[in-house]
């Protein structure tokens, strides 16, 4: 296709974006009126004929009226903010192999060539452990060279982005709102190192507030463009159940991190074991799925012998300080302090009831 045509495009996806009146419908309408520019110029009649009633016609008309598209779309690639369409190299192959997938996204960031991604998502309110999973995986998996996405959602989102850059990998999010929104605001710092590793993405223009109903529409994205989904600790109502059923609509593999029966931000990957999602105890798991091979990476290396024995003895469960004495035969002085350089090293993390537990 001509050059100045897709760039046309673009320009014109922006500005039918930006109309609210448009967006529910959009590429429903985008595709009778025979693209997104004969949209855009579209007038009162024309946009009835394709399906509008008068009033939001008329509403539509007003809207446009008040754009001035050139300066938006120079606003927008000034900003590093770019389109992607359909029409280009650089737009997600599995996404658009999707059923229901957006015909034009933003982009800032780099948008490769992604052959091979797999989707960390979980609940926002997770605990220590379960973000600590997700870190654990999204960076033995992106070791691995797989792509890790995911919606940058507090929680387990932000776990798995920060293991897939930990390990060097390339990660990327899609979000709910504009590219120029920060949400949530505590990951400013975390979205310039997906700039810089892979790219954030969304299908609504600058401006776009992170409304509620945004979020279960933009995970359709996150599981269109993986050929798995690794769900690690969900309600029973958490949103990354949508995404998992998103994939499994689109035919693409659906698997979970299981957790403690009695606790509610289990209960939803748990089920979907039951249901016959693939059980996940560590990223060979999932790299087998793919075949890709297992890359692993100690976790420990930076650890004494001293250190090292200590959390195995330790083990997984929860412990309290005087257990732990007994069980090394070391002071309570020597408990502590080894308790508390493990702790600022991110192994273990002492929980509410006063217990510690291992992270890694």
């Amino acid at each position: 296709m001509d050059r100045e045509i897709v760039t046309n495009n673009k320009k014109y996806w922006l500005g039918v974006k930006m109309i609210p009146g448009l967006r529910n419908r959009i590429y429903v309408l985008a595709d009778r009126a025979g693209g997104p520019q004969h949209l855009w110029e579209a007038g009162k009649d024309d946009l009835i004929d394709l399906g509008l009633d008068k009033q939001t016609a008329g509403e539509v008309i007003a809207e446009r009226k008040m754009l001035d598209l050139d300066r938006r779309y120079a606003d927008l690639t000034s900003n590093g903010i770019d389109i992607i369409t359909t029409e280009d190299n650089e737009y997600p192959r599995l996404l658009k192999e999707a059923p229901y997938h957006p015909k034009a996204l933003f982009v800032k960031g780099r948008l490769a060539d992604i052959r091979t991604a797999v989707a960390i998502v979980g609940a926002r309110r997770a605990t220590a452990r379960g973000k600590a999973m997700a870190e654990e995986l999204a960076s033995e998996i992106a070791a691995g060279g797989v792509a890790i996405v995911s919606g940058a959602a507090r929680g387990i989102d932000t776990s798995g982005h920060r293991g897939a850059l930990d390990a060097g990998g390339t990660t990327y999010a899609v979000l709910g709102c504009g590219l120029d929104m920060v949400y949530p605001p505590e990951n400013k710092n975390l979205f310039k190192k997906i700039i810089e590793n892979g790219a954030l993405i969304s299908e609504y223009p600058p401006g776009t507030p992170p409304l509620s109903h945004h979020f279960p529409v933009r995970n359709r994205i996150v599981a269109g463009m993986c050929q798995a989904v690794v769900v690690v600790e969900a309600g029973l109502k958490s949103g990354a159940l949508i995404t998992a059923d998103f994939a499994l609509d689109y035919g693409r593999d659906v698997l979970a991190v299981p957790g403690f029966s009695k606790s509610d931000v289990s209960r939803g990957a748990n089920r979907l074991i039951k249901q016959g999602a693939y059980l996940v105890e560590s990223a060979e798991d999932v790299l087998s799925l793919l075949g890709v091979e297992h890359v692993l990476r100690p976790q420990t290396d930076a650890l004494n012998q001293i250190e090292k024995d200590f959390l195995e003895i330790m083990g997984w469960e929860a412990q309290r300080l005087d257990d732990l004495t007994a069980a090394t035969g070391a002071s309570i002085a020597s408990v502590s302090a080894l308790l508390l350089t493990l702790e600022i090293s991110g192994f273990i993390k002492r929980d509410i009831s006063g217990s510690y537990i291992r992270l890694k």
